[in-house]
């Protein structure tokens, strides 16, 4: 058979190869860029501390409704105003009666709020009215237990289940899967591009949003979070970050395990296990500012920007922190 096609169409510095079998050895891409993090402004929690919130078992995070919404490891949704920094409710997600046998995940479609929920027969997703604060839809999806965010795009909720992707659909619930050929860990989406990453099998995969068929593949070293920003697909390695349109890599910073790696319309923010968190400038992929603990403990969690703000959960400690944009 032929060599393997290798295309850049989506815009990815990094080769990827689509399909084919090679009949030759085919020249090995070369590696991503190493740039050097030096932020042009640093600061402590402190000096943008707006509310530290009490929420045992916090992790991850998502707006909706004029509220912020917190997944916690215990089965529960947690309603937070970011106009008093107070919990205004939460919902019981979980029925399973294991306390052991609980999921994360959390995210939204603009209007609704979506989250994992485990039951006696596996691991549900559902679809939660803000202003009523009840679940008005469930759909049974066999959700993977460590994918973190939940992304939506026009056509639905993608959500991972083991070797395949489910598309939920937002109104009816209707669930399609899709194929990966590996066992999924998380998923980022925009517009009409999908990314999953496979930290078993160092793979990330594109997939296109409007039909579900998988346009591109690439190795990386353990890929874990993934974030879709305009072309760009950023994606945290067990070297570090990678920005795959512009063939960068940064070493010195990973969102590891207890992190997190969200993208706004101007910026790419990474969470460290520490509570550490960089802003990445979008265009230029330099690093603008970071933000650090100091005098506190801050242990793994999630990150999110809304209501002017950055918020990041802490599970150990049972927090949700509020700090200043600027």
């Amino acid at each position: 058979m032929g060599a393997a096609l290798r295309v850049s169409s989506l815009g990815w510095g990094l080769l990827l190869v689509v399909g084919g079998c090679s009949g030759g050895a085919d020249p090995e891409p070369a590696g991503p860029a190493t740039v050097s993090v030096s932020p042009a402004r640093t600061a402590g929690y402190s000096a943008r501390l707006q509310a530290v919130i009490p929420i045992e078992n916090a992790d991850g995070l998502t707006a909706a409704g004029g509220a912020l919404w917190v997944k916690t490891d215990d089965g529960r949704v947690v309603r937070v105003d970011p106009a008093t920094n107070r919990v205004t409710g939460e919902l019981k997600l979980d029925t399973n009666s294991d306390p052991n046998d609980y999921c994360q995940g959390i995210g939204t479609d603009q209007t609704s709020v979506w989250a994992c929920a485990t039951t006696a027969k596996g691991t549900d997703v559902v679809k939660i009215d803000p202003a009523s604060k009840r679940i008005v839809r469930r759909a049974a999806v066999g959700k993977v237990f460590d994918q973190l965010a939940l992304p939506s795009t026009a056509r639905g909720l993608w959500v991972l289940s083991g070797s395949d992707v489910s598309l939920v659909d937002h109104a009816t619930g209707r669930v399609t899967k899709y194929p990966l050929g590996v066992r999924g860990l998380q998923v980022a989406a925009a517009g009409d591009l999908v990314v999953a990453t496979s930290a078993t099998e160092n793979a990330v995969i594109a997939l296109n949003a409007s039909n579900g068929s998988v346009i591109a593949r690439t190795t990386l070293p353990a890929p874990r979070l993934a974030a879709v920003s305009g072309s760009d697909i950023w994606v945290d390695t067990g070297d570090g970050l990678v920005r795959m349109s512009r063939e960068l890599s940064y070493p010195s910073l990973g969102a590891g395990l207890g992190g997190d790696l969200v993208a706004t319309p101007d910026a790419v923010w990474l969470r460290a296990g520490n509570g550490t968190i960089t802003r990445l400038d979008r265009s230029t992929g330099q690093a603008v500012e970071q933000v650090a603990p100091d005098g506190q403990q801050i242990t793994a969690g999630s990150l999110l920007i809304a209501y002017d703000s950055i918020w990041t959960t802490s599970g150990d400690e049972g927090t949700l922190t509020r700090l200043r944009l600027s």
